[in-house]
């Protein structure tokens, strides 16, 4: 059938801008041939907000079809996202509602079938209310650091069921570095302090000292 081009310009432009952006920070090739390394960093710090919400994408998608080939009973895959509500986020302006959807129902259909196959997802976010609320009633256990913002204190109160009054009513007043952890893997909600790292290991993510910065 015969289509104008000023109708489907619009959709080229789209598919254009999209596949440029992924061809700054990928490279597609036939096959590859790489040793097995038990833990892979993939870092999005360079990506734009779309390239970060599909890459993600990409690589649970193909992980998670590719593990389900292999004996769970042996193998474990172990996907662990940070700055996860930029992710997972369910409101969204900069993508249309359909993508939006596919995305979302991706990755709550492998954190819900994934620990079937020993496929196994570990999320962290400082937003935790802007996150799928379908995700965030399939995790397991938390890990809770101090959190003071209304939405995210509403959403602990409600998703999660083995968190008593007493140890959510800390979560606000934290220090740094402690955390309360609860879920299944726990008979009891605990609060521990999580050691420092020495500084030639830890990550870049303290907070500035503007008296010094400035």
């Amino acid at each position: 059938n015969y289509v104008q081009y000023e109708h489907i310009s619009p959709l080229i432009a789209k598919i254009n801008a999209s596949t440029g952006s992924l061809e700054k920070v990928i490279e597609i090739i036939d096959d590859i041939e790489i040793e097995a390394k038990p833990l892979l960093f993939i870092s999005l710090k360079n990506c734009n907000q779309e390239t970060k919400k599909t890459i993600p994408m990409l690589i649970a998608k193909c992980s998670f079809l590719e593990h389900k080939k292999k004996d769970a009973s042996k193998n474990s895959f172990h996907l662990i996202i940070d700055e996860a509500h930029n992710i997972l986020s369910e409101t969204s302006t900069r993508e249309s509602e359909t993508w939006k959807d596919y995305r979302l129902e991706l990755f709550e259909e492998i954190i819900k079938e994934g620990r079937k196959f020993s496929y196994f997802v570990t999320i962290a976010s400082q937003r935790p209310a802007d996150i799928s609320p379908t995700i965030i009633s399939q995790i397991h256990n938390y890990f809770l650091h101090r959190l003071v913002n209304e939405n995210d204190l509403f959403l602990l109160k409600n998703s999660i069921s083995n968190l008593d009054s007493s140890s959510r009513s800390l979560v606000p007043i934290l220090p740094s570095g402690a955390c309360v952890v609860s879920g299944t893997a726990f008979h009891t909600p605990m609060i521990i302090q999580v050691q420092r790292l020495p500084s030639e290991l830890a990550p870049e993510s303290d907070t500035i000292n503007l008296d010094t910065f400035w």
